[in-house]
C-alpha cells in the first residue's frame, strides 16, 4: 500500500467541511493509501510536520486553503528530496487550485485526485530568501487578505475580501516604485502591484494575462497605475465588479521575469500566498525552478 501522510488545517474553510473527514480518509484508503492523518496544531505547522515526517511516507496530501498549502510547499522545497504532494483545497478563497484541474468540490473526488492524478513540477518563488508559492502583492487590497478575520472567510468565503475592500476604497494611495529586472527598470507611481506564478489571482478572470506556464522558470510582474481621470475611475470600478483585468487597459502594466528587485519610496506592507508578508522598503524577488512535484486532475 501506498503510505500516505495527510496534512489538514481543521480551521481553514467552513465547518461543515470537516464532517467528511472520515469521507476523505476513506477515498485514499479505497484507493490503496495507508493513511496516517494530522491535524495542524499552529500557523506553519504544515510545513513543519513534512520536514519532521514526510521521509517516512511515499507521500503527502494537504487539506486547507491556500495558506496550508504555502507552508506545505515551503516546508517541502526546504527539502534535499521534496515529496510529491496532493491537494484536497478547502478553504475560503482556493485560489491555487484552479492551477490544478482539479474535479469539482466533491470531497471524495477531490480525495481520490489527491492520490492518483498527474505528477506536475512546478517553480516556486522567492521572497527576501523566503518561499512563496504563488503570489507577492503590495499596495490596494493586499493587505485585505490577512486583515479579514478568520470567522468572516470561513462564513463568508470571498465576499468577506469583497466587503473589505468597500471598506478601504476612499482610503487607496499609490506607491512610488523602482522596479528592476533583466532587461528594464521602471520607476513609477502604482496603487497595485504583485509578482505571480498562477492563471489567476482572487475571481479576477486572466490575471495576470496570457495563461502563464507554472515551470518555465519565470514569473508575471503586474503593476496597476493611479486612477487619473473620470475614465480610469469608471475602468478601474468596472474591473473590479466584473472580475475582469483587461478592462483596466492603459492602466495595466505586466512583464515576465526570472528575477526582480522592488524598491519602495517607503516602506510596502506585503502580502505572501494570502498571508501577511511583512513592510520592507527593498524587496528581491526571484524564481526556483522545478522545485516541487503536486498532482494535478487527470
Amino acid at each position: 500500500m501506498k503510505r500516505v501522510l495527510f496534512i489538514y488545517n481543521h480551521h481553514a474553510g467552513k465547518k461543515k467541511t470537516w464532517v467528511g473527514l472520515s469521507q476523505i480518509i476513506n477515498t485514499m484508503t479505497e484507493e490503496g493509501c495507508l493513511v496516517t492523518a494530522y491535524p495542524t496544531q499552529y500557523r506553519g505547522d504544515a510545513g513543519e510536520a513534512i520536514v519532521r515526517w514526510s521521509a517516512d511516507f511515499d507521500q503527502v496530501v494537504v487539506a486547507g486553503g491556500d495558506g496550508t498549502l504555502s507552508e506545505a510547499v515551503a516546508g517541502a522545497c526546504s527539502l534535499p528530496q521534496p515529496p510529491v504532494i496532493g491537494y484536497i483545497p478547502v478553504g475560503s478563497t482556493n485560489d491555487f487550485a484552479k492551477n490544478l484541474n482539479l474535479p469539482g468540490t466533491q470531497l471524495p473526488e477531490l480525495a481520490a485526485a489527491a492520490v492518483t492524478g498527474v505528477p506536475y513540477v512546478h517553480d516556486v518563488g522567492r521572497f527576501n530568501g523566503r518561499s512563496f508559492l504563488y503570489v507577492a502583492a503590495f499596495g490596494a487590497f493586499t493587505e485585505i487578505a490577512y486583515s479579514t478575520s478568520q470567522k468572516a472567510k470561513n462564513l463568508l468565503g470571498y465576499n468577506a475580501y469583497m466587503l473589505e475592500v468597500v471598506k478601504k476604497l476612499s482610503s487607496i494611495k499609490p506607491h512610488h516604485v523602482k522596479i528592476e529586472c533583466e532587461d528594464r527598470v521602471i520607476e513609477g507611481d502604482y496603487l497595485f502591484g504583485m509578482v505571480t506564478n498562477t492563471t489567476s489571482v482572487g475571481r479576477f478572470r486572466n490575471f495576470p494575462p496570457g495563461n502563464p506556464d507554472l515551470s518555465d522558470g519565470r514569473m508575471e510582474v503586474t503593476l496597476i497605475s493611479p486612477v487619473r481621470d473620470v475614465k480610469d475611475m469608471e475602468e478601474f470600478s468596472r474591473a473590479f465588479l466584473m472580475t475582469d483585468p483587461s478592462i483596466l487597459n492603459s492602466m495595466l502594466t505586466t512583464f515576465s521575469a526570472s528575477k526582480v528587485k522592488l524598491t519602495g519610496a517607503e516602506d510596502l506592507l506585503w502580502t505572501l500566498d494570502g498571508e501577511a508578508g511583512g513592510a520592507h522598503q527593498v524587496v528581491e524577488i526571484e524564481v526556483v525552478p522545478h522545485a516541487y512535484t503536486i498532482l494535478h486532475g487527470k
